[in-house]
């Protein structure tokens, strides 16, 4: 009986590795993905909703060429989404903060929950009489 306990451990290592290979061999490569290109002016974000394949690789480029400072804070999508490790710190509180002139890259892989809806919208106070919104969608 306890030589049953002892070797069940031993079996369970491989079975483990059996079912981990596969998430291993999809690791995303960061370089690739379909190109999204917001861009945000002083009356609000264009496009204003954006529409993503659940699991999909997309390369999200935020632009801002208005004269003043602007964000894109989209919480929740940026807590389900897969980040680029070398994007992470471009959103440190679930918002990218772009400067007059600036632009950020993110690579990311969109949420695997089908048919979500996120919102993202700017947290600066000169924006909030704008139109500074728009969703996320996930199919």
């Amino acid at each position: 009986m306890t030589f049953r306990f002892a070797a069940l451990p031993a079996l369970a290592l491989p079975a483990i590795a059996l079912i981990a290979a596969p998430a291993a061999a999809q690791a995303p490569n960061w370089a690739k993905g379909t190109q999204i290109t917001v861009t945000m002016t002083n009356k609000g974000y264009a496009p204003r909703r954006i529409t993503m394949r659940q699991g999909a690789q997309y390369v999200l480029r935020l632009r801002n060429p208005s004269d003043r400072a602007h964000t894109f804070a989209a919480k929740e999508f940026f807590a389900q989404a897969r980040i680029s490790p070398r994007d992470q710190g471009l959103i440190p509180r679930n918002e990218v903060v772009l400067k007059p002139g600036r632009s950020a890259t993110l690579h990311i892989v969109a949420p695997t929950t089908p048919n979500a809806l996120y919102t993202f919208k700017s947290t600066r106070i000169q924006d909030a009489a704008s139109d500074f919104k728009g969703e996320i969608v996930v199919r």
